[in-house]
């Protein structure tokens, strides 16, 4: 459960510099009827808050899209930005909590116990997953950006030689 002090915290790793700008498909229950509309969280090198804050929200707004009711629950792919977060190749956590709901309820990570049943665009969302969406920079970029400085050098050596 996310509500209140109750948390969940999970790890991702980078393989390269990456700047993360969001989380999406976060499995949320609620009450039927009941809609989430907010959590807080925090990125970090250790779980529960041991290690660096490489960034955090409090109180953000999710987007939130219904996937189908299970017995008196509703669930929900959630999604959230985090703004602009830089971060070297690593392991880092990803904690969630403090989650609300439009009527007050109580907002569920997962409410039986192991994988969701319910379904993101025709497959299954494991309520222990979410996807870290953001811009790692592509070989080709980095290339081209070395590319455009060893030129940059060349020209200006250039221009100091006698002529």
């Amino acid at each position: 459960m996310i509500n209140g002090g109750s948390e969940v915290t999970d790890s991702f790793v980078l393989s390269s510099d990456a700047s993360v700008t969001g989380v999406s498909n976060v499995g949320l229950w609620v009450s039927n009827g009941d809609f989430p509309v907010a959590l807080s969280w925090v990125i970090s090198t250790a779980p529960d808050g041991a290690g660096t804050v490489e960034g955090s929200g409090a109180g953000v707004g999710l987007g939130a899209s219904f996937l189908e009711t299970v017995g008196s629950f509703d669930i929900y792919a959630a999604s959230f930005s985090t703004g602009a977060v830089a971060l070297t190749p690593g392991t880092y956590y990803l904690e969630l909590f403090h989650a609300t709901s439009e009527n007050a309820g109580s907002v569920f990570w997962d409410i039986n116990g192991g994988p969701s049943t319910a379904d993101s665009n025709g497959g299954p969302i494991s309520s222990e997953s979410f996807e870290i969406d953001g811009k790692v920079p592509e070989p080709t970029s980095v290339v081209l950006l070395g590319l455009g400085l060893m030129a940059l050098a060349g020209t200006a050596r250039l221009r100091r030689l006698p002529r």
